[in-house]
């Protein structure tokens, strides 16, 4: 029985670490992960369908709407001032009503000329109370009409050419998006792997540091060792042993925010393996340049602001002069009820619905014409026209200088990016020469023909040099996704990075 109770013990206080996830991630598996379940790619895909969803609001804008508008009852009791026409005056007359009204109305804008035409098509229904009381309609089947400001600004005509290039800055913005967490996922991928590294190293110097001071010791009593350098032994292991619980430490928060970062389970155990590998690129200024003028976001917001910044000189220029709207609308209409010869007899008669849409109809027009004209506001207009210009040159001038650098930094990023596979071979190998330096420096101490000095300057030699191949490796990755992200281009075939928004889409509108 206590064997029993013993292993329900041992199986109790083992299966957390049974259950324990163990993963063991390349880099390539590490973006594919942040791409697809990451906090910061839910971020992105959300981003980019608000514009998507902005874009459709302002397509449906300009497509043609159908309104439905109803009074369905509205019920009136009170005094009404109205026209006597026996006495010629205006008296107060109590009336009691309940009427209805319905119209349906379709709309068009149309971009070419900023004004809009219209189909509306309406019925009314009021029936009266009281001693003659008696029911009315009045309809009117349909009435056509157009309204137009003659001289302002068509506000159509700038929203159709820049709302179609937000949406296709949108659309770079998010390609732009991946490219920037590929960066974050390089970052987070490579700070766990030196913390890594280093825990190992620091436990791999310790176990050494502890088999080293015993040879040390032996030594001593042989008088080959002098007290100093066994003293010195006896510290680089204090030191070791701090250094591996810092190390455990800051492995351990490097995994936690690895984790974090690619939204994996708090219990999952990784490990990551290194890209040892670099691809062989050299790429060309001249290429990069033109992508980034064929793709890039910011070229795109340049057009832009150049863009509004010319419709705001126009709306400037416009407010400044006289402005005119005209409306008309062309029709039939019919009213049933009320007063009414009928059969030689005049009197009042209930309408009927069906006999407001029979003929004969009555013609309906419409129309009207307004101008607004500004006599004297002291220079304001004026004012404000030479603001806006000045404003499109600032924007012109900041717009041309953020090309320049933009221009220079891309050139300078290429010619940076074309040393790095060097730097990581060369990284490569001081890491492959100081392990074996170390290796040999160790084995002469222990055959009593090199000083604690020199093993202890090889181990730190050894171990930076590790650190380095890391971080040229690091280094090597996250320029080469930086100008994945300026120009917006696969680096390796030379094509221009595509995304498949469509499934974005029907995947997040699921």
């Amino acid at each position: 029985m206590k064997k029993y109770f013993t292993v329900l013990l041992l199986l109790s206080l083992l299966s957390p670490l049974l259950a324990q996830k163990e993963m063991i991630l390349s880099l390539d598996d590490a973006l594919r992960m942040a791409q697809n379940q990451s906090l910061q790619a839910f971020y992105n895909k959300h981003s980019f369908l608000l514009s998507y969803w902005e874009n459709r609001s302002f397509k449906a804008k300009y497509l043609p709407s159908i309104t439905l508008n109803t009074d369905l009852l509205t019920y009136s009791n009170r005094s009404r001032l109205r026209y006597n026409s026996s006495t010629q005056t205006d008296d107060y007359v109590r009336t009691e009503n309940l009427s209805s009204d319905v119209n349906i109305k379709i709309s068009q804008k149309v971009g070419l000329t900023g004004g809009s035409v219209y189909l509306i098509s309406d019925l009314g229904r009021v029936e009266n109370y009281g001693s003659d009381g008696y029911v009315q309609y009045s309809s009117t089947p349909f009435r056509i009409g157009y309204s137009q400001n003659l001289f302002g600004v068509n506000s159509m005509k700038w929203d159709l050419k820049i709302s179609p290039m937000e949406f296709e800055k949108a659309k770079l913005d998010y390609i732009e998006s991946v490219e920037s967490m590929n960066i974050s996922t390089v970052v987070y991928f490579f700070q766990f792997a030196v913390a890594d590294k280093r825990a190992k190293m620091a436990e791999y110097n310790y176990e050494k540091s502890a088999s080293l001071l015993d040879v040390a010791q032996k030594r001593f009593k042989l008088g080959s060792v002098t007290k100093d350098e066994l003293l010195d032994l006896k510290l680089s292991k204090n030191n070791y042993y701090i250094a591996l619980l810092e190390a455990k430490i800051s492995l351990r928060k490097a995994e936690e925010s690895f984790i974090t970062y690619l939204m994996l389970p708090a219990d999952t155990e990784v490990k990551v393996l290194l890209p040892n590998d670099v691809p062989e690129l050299q790429l060309q200024a001249e290429k990069a340049l033109e992508a980034v003028m064929k793709q890039n976001p910011q070229v795109i917001s340049n057009k832009i602001a150049l863009l509004q910044a010319t419709q705001s000189i126009e709306e400037a220029k416009v407010a400044n002069r006289f402005s005119a709207d005209v409306s008309f609308s062309v029709g039939v209409s019919k009213d049933d009820g009320g007063y009414a010869y009928r059969n030689g007899v005049y009197g009042l008669e209930d309408g009927a619905v069906g006999n407001v849409y029979k003929p004969d109809f009555e013609d309906y027009q419409n129309v009207n014409f307004g101008i607004s004209i500004p006599i004297l506001d002291w220079g304001k207009g004026r004012g404000q026209i030479q603001m806006a210009k000045s404003r499109q040159q600032l924007k012109e001038t900041s717009i041309r200088q953020t090309m320049q650098e933009l221009e220079k930094d891309i050139i300078t990023r290429v010619l940076e990016f074309n040393v790095q596979k060097d730097k990581v071979e060369s990284a490569a190998l001081s890491d492959t020469l100081a392990v074996e330096s170390f290796e040999l420096t160790m084995e002469r101490f222990r055959r009593g023909s090199a000083d604690v000095l020199k093993l202890v300057s090889s181990q730190k030699a050894k171990d930076n040099a590790t650190v380095a191949y890391i971080s040229a490796l690091s280094e090597y990755w996250s320029r080469y996704y930086a100008l994945r992200k300026l120009t917006l281009t696969n680096l390796s075939t030379g094509e221009s990075l595509h995304v498949d928004f469509e499934q974005i889409i029907k995947n997040m509108a699921r």
